[in-house]
């Protein structure tokens, strides 16, 4: 059984963009929703709302995802970022958890975006994609917040094999 990412719409108002997140946001999640952010950071896209009103969660590297994004927005300049708009309890909670939940705004409304354009996932990507993503997220929620080298320190170490294993495999094909 898959595990089954979360469906992403997207709604383009010009100087920002709108992304609903409907389901679980999910390792299998942050490869599209990445690269959906990075399209539209390449069209001028600086200011990102997201929707999660109906998240019913996030797991850590898709957060780290996030987060990564978050700050490399920031660092564009000061009106670049996400604001969250109506975080699920558990999103919420669990954002609060990590020590991240400073790090974006909440956006009180959506604006004039509707729903916006589902977003096709694209090709399933491969296990070394997937690994180095979720290695890079949670290293990225480890500098965020430096109680968290407590929750993910053995996840980390166990990316760093197994992403070592799987180059040195790719490498002897």
């Amino acid at each position: 059984m898959g595990i089954a990412p979360a469906k992403l719409y997207v709604a383009d108002l010009g100087k920002r963009a709108v992304v609903r997140i409907s389901g679980r946001a999910n390792f299998v999640s942050s490869i599209p929703f990445k690269k959906v952010i990075n399209r539209l950071i390449e069209r001028g896209r600086r200011a990102f709302t997201l929707d999660l009103s109906d998240c019913q969660l996030m797991d850590s590297t898709f957060l780290g995802v996030l987060v990564g994004l978050n700050r490399s927005l920031g660092q564009a300049g000061p009106a670049g970022g996400f604001s969250l708009y109506q975080p699920t309890e558990p999103v919420r909670v669990l954002l609060d958890n990590l020590g991240i939940l400073e790090l974006f705004s909440m956006a009180e409304s959506l604006g004039q975006a509707e729903a916006g354009e589902p977003v096709e996932a694209g090709g399933a990507a491969d296990k070394t994609e997937l690994t180095r993503t979720s290695l890079e997220a949670h290293q990225t929620l480890i500098d965020a917040n430096p109680e968290n080298v407590v929750r993910f320190k053995e996840v980390t170490r166990f990316l760093e094999e197994d992403l070592k294993q799987q180059e040195a495999a790719d490498s002897a094909d």
